[in-house]
C-alpha cells in the first residue's frame, strides 16, 4: 500500500470551494482521499493473461438495480417500519434530525418513548443492516435560511448523528423536499449542494433530483410516497421500465413512518410492497450508504493493468472508506477469456472472494485490511470559540482537541494524553460557504505520548462574501486516527457573526400584523389601504378581534437564522395557527396578512427592479404610489416602501417558505444585486 494521495488531484479540491456560476453548472463530486491496491489474476496461460481485461461492475454483483427504503424524521414509528423491513429481508436508511428529540405519529403502534431515545432508538434502527442518514438538525426549509445556518443544519446534523449513533451518515434528504424557490434563480439550490459537498455528503435519496441539472450528487427513484402514487409521479410501474446497462438506479420505498398512510399499526401496505418485490436475483437489496459507496467507487475508481507472463497485474485507485462512509467491496469482472482459464485472484493486504455471476469470472475486492472502519465516534465542541486546549472536553481515545477561529485563521490544537502513540492522524477541515476553501486536508501522522501539535489554517473569503457571512458560523475539523480503536473525533467551534449588509432587506422594515384574511367582515387590503397610499403610520390600530396592533419587529435571535433577503414575519415555516403552545406566535386564523414599512436610501436617482413572490405580495407602494410591475423609480435619498404581504396563497400547504417572511431583493436590469442602496428601518411611531 502507498500513503494517501489526493483523489482526482487539485482540480477536484478546487471545485469543492466554488459555487456554480449558473443553475445546472457541473459542480463535480465530493473530494475524497484515495489509495491503491494491487490485483494479481493468475491464468492457465500467458495468452489468456494477455487477452484478459478487468472491468468494474456497475453495481454490486453486477445487479441491474438497487432496492431500498427511505424513512424521514425522528418518528418512533420508524421502529415498527424496521420490524416490517426485517421480516421481508429488506434494508433501508432512516433520515434523522437531532436524535435527542423524537415524536410518535400515532399511539396505535404501542411504542413507548424510551428514557434516553438518542441512545436507545438508533441501535434498534441500525439492526439488520440499516443505516442512518442526514435530514438537518431542526427540519427547517433550507432555502429560507442564511447560508451559515444552512451549513450548521447540515454539517451539525452529520456530526451529531455520527457521534451519538456511532454510525456513518453520508446520504441526505431535504426537509419538505425544499431546495429551490421561485425568486432565487437556482442560486439557492447550487449553494445547498455546495454545503452538502463540504459536509462530505454525496448521496441524495431524492426522486429524479438530477433531471435537467448536473449536480454531481447521486439520487434515486421513488416507488411510492407514503403509500400513494403522488398524482402519478411515483408508481410501482417504475420498477419494470427498461433501462440502459449503465443506469443501475436506486429504487426507494419512501418517505414517512405514518401508520395511517401505510394501512394501520401493522403497516400492511408497506408489507405488501415488500412481499411483491423482495428476493429478486437481479436486484441488490441494500441500505443507501451501501449503494452510494458502491456507485461512487464504480464511477470514480481508476484501473490499469499489464500482463506479466501468466499473471495480469492490475492497480486499482479507489476512494478511501473513511470518506466513503461504507466498506462495501467492488465487484470486478474478468472479460475476454473463459472463466475456466482463471486460476486464482489475490490482492496483497486485502480479502478477495469469488462472485457467483453468470458468464464472466467475477470476484469481490474488499478494502485493504489497513483501511479499518471507524469504531469510536465523539465530538469536542467549542461553542464559545475559546482558545485554551485545557478547557476542551475530555480526551477521546487519548486525544484532546480544540478548534477555534480568529479572523481569517482557523486553529486546531491536538494533544496525546494516552500512554501509547496515536497514529495515522488525518484532519479534514469542513467549512461554511463564506470561505473559498470548502474542504482542507492535513496529515499529522503520529503523536507520541504527551506530544502536542497545532495546525493553523489561513482562510480566504469568497469574492461575494456578504451573502455568506451572516449569522453564527460553524466550523468543523474531522479528525480520524488510530489509538486503541479506529476513532473519529469532530472538533467544532461557533463564531459569532455580524448583521447582514445594508443592501439586504432583513433589517429594513417595521411590521404590523398578523391580520386575518378569513375573518368575516374584515378585509386586510381595505384595512391597510390608507397606509399603503401614504398616510403616516399610527402608533396603534384598533382591530375587531379585540386588541390594538402596534408596529414591531421579529426578535433578532429568531430573525438571524433567515436568508438576509427575507423581511421576517414569524421566522417559522408553519402558519401561526399551528403554534398553539406559543402565545407569542399563535393567531387563530389561517390566511394571515402582514403590513411592512421600510425605507430604501439611494445615492442617486435610479430605477431598480424588486424581486419578490408575486402570489404573496398583494400590494407594493413606493413613495405613496402603487407599483404593479416591480420596477422602482428611486429618488436620491430616502424612499418610503410599503407592502401588504400574505404568506400562504389560496392553494397550497400550510407550511411553506413564505411563512418565514417576505423575500425582497433589488436588482439592476441584468438581474445583478444593487449594492449602492441601503435598507433603513423607520422608527416605530
Amino acid at each position: 500500500m502507498k500513503p494517501w494521495m489526493p483523489f482526482a488531484a487539485l482540480a477536484l479540491l478546487a471545485s469543492v470551494g466554488a459555487r456554480a456560476a449558473e443553475p445546472g453548472g457541473a459542480l463535480g463530486p465530493v473530494a475524497m482521499d484515495s489509495y491503491r491496491q494491487t490485483i494479481l489474476v493468475t491464468f492457465k496461460s500467458g495468452d489468456a493473461a494477455r487477452r484478459a481485461r478487468l472491468r468494474i461492475a456497475g453495481l454490486y454483483h453486477d445487479r441491474r438495480a438497487a432496492f431500498s427504503t427511505r424513512m424521514d424524521d425522528c418518528n418512533l414509528n420508524d421502529l415498527r417500519v424496521a420490524e416490517v423491513m426485517a421480516r421481508h429481508g429488506q434494508k433501508g436508511t432512516f433520515y434523522l434530525n437531532d436524535p435527542r428529540y423524537w415524536y410518535q405519529d400515532s399511539a396505535e403502534t404501542g411504542i413507548a418513548m424510551p428514557a434516553d431515545p438518542a441512545a436507545e432508538v438508533p441501535p434498534r434502527l441500525l439492526a439488520g443492516g440499516n443505516s442512518i442518514g442526514v435530514h438537518t438538525l431542526t427540519h427547517e426549509m433550507l432555502p429560507a435560511l442564511s447560508r451559515n445556518r444552512v451549513f450548521r443544519e447540515i454539517m451539525g446534523n452529520r456530526v451529531t448523528l455520527e457521534a451519538r449513533t456511532a454510525s456513518p451518515a453520508i446520504s441526505f434528504v431535504y426537509p419538505f423536499v425544499a431546495y429551490r424557490s421561485k425568486c432565487r434563480g437556482g442560486i439557492d439550490r447550487a449553494d445547498l449542494e455546495e454545503a452538502l459537498r463540504r459536509a462530505g455528503i454525496y448521496q441524495l435519496a431524492e426522486h429524479r433530483y438530477n433531471d435537467g441539472w448536473d449536480s454531481g450528487l447521486q439520487d434515486g427513484l421513488f416507488v411510492t410516497c407514503d403509500a400513494s402514487d403522488a398524482n402519478g409521479s411515483y408508481s410501482e410501474a417504475i420498477l419494470t421500465e427498461d433501462r440502459c446497462a449503465e443506469e443501475r438506479p436506486l429504487f426507494l420505498v419512501t418517505m414517512h413512518a405514518w401508520a395511517k398512510s401505510w394501512g394501520g399499526p401493522e403497516y400492511p401496505r408497506l408489507a405488501e410492497i415488500y412481499h411483491r418485490w423482495s428476493g429478486r436475483p437481479d436486484w441488490w437489496h441494500c441500505n443507501v450508504n451501501q449503494y452510494a459507496a458502491y456507485r461512487y467507487q464504480a464511477r470514480h475508481s481508476r484501473l490499469t493493468s499489464m500482463a506479466e507472463g501468466r499473471v495480469l497485474r492490475a492497480v486499482l485507485t479507489r476512494p478511501d472508506p473513511l470518506d466513503l462512509g461504507d466498506r462495501t467491496p467492488l465487484t470486478l469482472k474478468v472479460e475476454g477469456v473463459n472463466r475456466e482459464e482463471v486460476v486464482a485472484v489475490t490482492s496483497p493486504g486485502a480479502e478477495v472472494q469469488p462472485a457467483d455471476l453468470e458468464g464472466a469470472y467475477a470476484f469481490d475486492l474488499f478494502h485493504g485490511a489497513d483501511r479499518g472502519a471507524i469504531e469510536a465516534w465523539a465530538e469536542s465542541d467549542n461553542p464559545r470559540n475559546a482558545d485554551r486546549l485545557e478547557e476542551a472536553p475530555r480526551a477521546v481515545e487519548g486525544l484532546r482537541a480544540r478548534l477555534r477561529r480568529q479572523g481569517r485563521v482557523l486553529t486546531l490544537a491536538l494533544r496525546n494524553e494516552e500512554e501509547q502513540p496515536l497514529q495515522d492522524i488525518r484532519v479534514v477541515f469542513r467549512l461554511p460557504l463564506r470561505w473559498q476553501e470548502g474542504v482542507i486536508r492535513r496529515q499529522v501522522g503520529t503523536l507520541a505520548p504527551a506530544a502536542a501539535v497545532t495546525l493553523e489554517i489561513p482562510l480566504t473569503e469568497r469574492d461575494d462574501p456578504a451573502a455568506y457571512a451572516d449569522g453564527l458560523e460553524y466550523d468543523v475539523a474531522q479528525i480520524d486516527f488510530r489509538g486503541r480503536h479506529r476513532t473519529r473525533l469532530y472538533a467544532t467551534c461557533e463564531v459569532p457573526g455580524g448583521e447582514p449588509a445594508d443592501f439586504f432587506a432583513r433589517n429594513g422594515f417595521q411590521m404590523l400584523g398578523p391580520l386575518p384574511g378569513d375573518l368575516a367582515g374584515f378585509d386586510p387590503l381595505a384595512f391597510a389601504r390608507p397606509f399603503l397610499e401614504g398616510q403616516p403610520p399610527q402608533k396603534e390600530y384598533p382591530v375587531p378581534w379585540g386588541e390594538n396592533l402596534r408596529w414591531r419587529i421579529l426578535e433578532p435571535a429568531k430573525a438571524s437564522i433567515l436568508d438576509p433577503d427575507i423581511i421576517p414575519t414569524t421566522g417559522k415555516w408553519n402558519i401561526p395557527k399551528s403554534y398553539r403552545d406559543d402565545s407569542s406566535l399563535y393567531f387563530p386564523y389561517t390566511k394571515v396578512h402582514y403590513v411592512f414599512h421600510g425605507r430604501i436610501v439611494s445615492p442617486d436617482d435610479q430605477t431598480v427592479r424588486a424581486v419578490f413572490n408575486r402570489e404573496c405580495v398583494k400590494r407594493l407602494s413606493l413613495n405613496g404610489r402603487t407599483v404593479d410591475d416591480g420596477e422602482l423609480a428611486l429618488k436620491q435619498g430616502a424612499n418610503d416602501v410599503r407592502i401588504l404581504f400574505a404568506p400562504t396563497p389560496a392553494t397550497g400547504p400550510e407550511f411553506n417558505e413564505n411563512n418565514y417572511g417576505c423575500y425582497f431583493r433589488l436588482t439592476d436590469a441584468e438581474g445583478n444585486r444593487v449594492g449602492d442602496v441601503r435598507f433603513e428601518r423607520p422608527p416605530a411611531p
